[in-house]
């Protein structure tokens, strides 16, 4: 099968430039299908995350800005994928959305929902998606609901390929939490909660990573991860902090936290708009290590079901049944 991705850039190191170059490799390398990623925007440094030698990059190299982008993006994309002759074109992201209508090319669409919509900046390219792409794929059942309209919908959410090789030390006192520098995340909120905490409890520490390789090491410092963003989409830290067996406390925000933490038995959901519940859970996980303990392997045993294997059977399904 062939197979088009458009991506915008691919040099920055974001969850979905992470799961969708771990998602092309497979089926080049896995499934033997010819896969081609079309870059849009000009970049100045090379893929953040290595693609497969058997994957082909197209690069657009769009420098311009607002409507001009726009159009010489989605000339230029069309062109490609007339040049290419693809089974199933997929796009991702705003200017993406709107070759869901603005094609030439004909080709089975799918649009991938990789965020909260309601945050998103540009409503438009969204309708277009939801209402001219083939099928529409979403990381949760709450996301599902955003795109009602939509002429085919399936919920595929992302997984991990994280395997660590040591356990979590639960005697450790140390909270970790890991993201980008930016208003999603909402790590001040993150500092004033560790402020109520930190002078009843001056011999733990909060470890928040921000640009960080091997993020097994990151996780297995700690002993609870924590979560305070504005909104998510499919939080991948959440799955590989708890595969590394931490449990959780997390802001109940839209959506991604909800549908990966068990309320009291891998971790805390914590209704968004209450500090103090927050920090009372925290501060019960931080004095109890059983309880650490308890949730952690709970944790890592239900986050089995974001595996690559799993989630890739479903994808493959979607591609063969369009």
């Amino acid at each position: 099968m062939k197979i088009v991705f458009e991506i915008e850039r691919l040099s920055t190191n974001g969850g979905i430039e992470r799961i969708l170059t771990d998602r092309i490799n497979y089926m080049a390398e896995e499934w033997g299908w010819d896969v081609t990623v079309v870059v849009l925007l000009h970049e100045e440094k090379e893929p953040y995350y290595k693609l497969s030698p058997k994957v082909r990059i197209v690069r657009l190299e769009v420098k311009t800005r607002g409507l001009l982008m726009c159009a010489q993006a989605l000339w230029r994309l069309n062109k490609v994928v007339r040049k290419i002759k693809p089974d199933i074109y997929t796009t991702i992201q705003s200017i993406g959305a709107l070759s869901c209508l603005l094609n030439t090319h004909r080709t089975t669409t799918i649009y991938e929902a990789h965020g909260t919509r309601a945050r998103m900046p540009h409503p438009i390219p969204l309708m277009i998606a939801e209402r001219f792409a083939d099928a529409v794929v979403v990381l949760t059942k709450y996301h599902k609901e955003e795109y009602a309209k939509a002429k085919r919908i399936e919920v595929i959410p992302n997984y991990t390929t994280m395997r660590p090789q040591t356990e979590a030390d639960y005697k450790a006192k140390m909270v970790v939490s890991a993201g980008r520098i930016c208003y999603e995340k909402n790590f001040e909120r993150l500092e004033a909660i560790w402020d109520r905490i930190k002078e009843r409890h001056s011999d733990w520490q909060l470890n928040i990573h921000h640009d960080t390789k091997d993020m097994v090491a990151a996780y297995l410092e700690g002993s609870i991860y924590v979560m305070t963003s504005r909104f998510e989409g499919f939080p991948m830290v959440l799955v590989e902090a708890m595969t590394c067996g931490l449990p959780v406390v997390a802001f109940d925000c839209p959506y991604g936290p909800r549908a990966m933490i068990e309320d009291g038995k891998t971790g805390y959901l914590i209704p968004y708009d209450n500090d103090d519940m927050f920090v009372e859970k925290l501060t019960y996980l931080m004095e109890h290590p059983e309880e650490r303990e308890r949730m952690g392997r709970a944790a890592k045993e239900s986050v089995k079901r974001f595996s690559q294997e799993e989630i890739m059977s479903k994808w493959k399904k979607l591609y063969c049944q369009l």
